[in-house]
């Protein structure tokens, strides 16, 4: 099977994380897949940032759901990274769909702080991705079922993403995932290395695995070696594919 690199946060080695300037970095150079984050702004907008501050990736400070859109949008999320970056904004969620439109597979947003996510909210998120053609190539990732289960109600074409990080969550999230039918394991790398079996088990249950997030080339080849070619990576981007 070919390696597939999957640009966690855009190309966030080279360009500040969940911008527009990772995302077309990462398009440069040959990612198969966009990871980003999303959350929602005061008024519920869905933009694309991870922490649930602003304070780490850019010159502001106080909890992104405190914040309007109007605010977000005020604040420099590139100089903190390096100055060529001044000016970046925090994208908005259909934003970002339309600066990944030339990526070659498909994208992967992650749903952070679900709880505070309404109904009306989950039916917004999934009528962008679809208004915006997104529905048939996306996976939707959140370590909370409840999400993926609104997100499935509204939806059949979109990939369910189920993340974990113990093998507790592994095996009780395949269960789900198998049962579902269209869904893929997001999982912990160490997990899969330290329990390779399980990507033969999820192979065989039609759910394919996902490994994150992978910076070390020995680490990727461990990976390769036990069948898992689905990489997420801040910074093996430049790998060409299938090497």
């Amino acid at each position: 099977m070919k390696l597939e690199i999957i640009a966690h946060r855009g190309f966030s080695a080279i360009a500040p994380e969940n911008t527009i300037a990772a995302f077309t970095a990462a398009i440069e150079h040959q990612a198969e897949v966009i990871e980003f984050d999303v959350q929602l702004s005061s008024d519920r907008v869905p933009v694309i940032i991870h922490d649930t501050t602003v304070d780490r990736t850019s010159d502001g400070t106080g909890y992104v759901f405190d914040k309007m859109l109007e605010q977000l949008k005020a604040l420099d999320a590139g100089t903190w990274f390096n100055t060529q970056f001044t000016g970046e904004q925090i994208p908005t969620l259909r934003e970002a769909l339309e600066a990944v439109k030339d990526i070659r597979a498909y994208i992967i947003a992650e749903v952070k702080n679900s709880h505070r996510w309404l109904p009306a909210d989950v039916e917004n998120f999934v009528n962008t991705i679809i208004s915006e053609g997104w529905e048939h190539k996306s996976i939707v990732a959140c370590f909370k079922d409840k999400l993926l289960e609104q997100v499935r109600e509204l939806s059949s074409r979109i990939i369910l993403g189920y993340l974990v990080d113990s093998l507790a969550a592994y095996k009780q999230g395949l269960s789900k995932a198998a049962a579902d039918g269209n869904a893929v394991m997001l999982s912990e790398y160490h997990i899969l290395l330290e329990n390779p079996e399980l990507v033969e088990s999820s192979r065989s249950q039609g759910v394919d695995v996902v490994a994150w997030t992978v910076d070390s080339e020995e680490d990727l080849l461990k990976l390769t070696d036990i069948g898992v070619v689905r990489i997420v990576t801040n910074s093996l981007i430049s790998r060409s594919p299938g090497e």
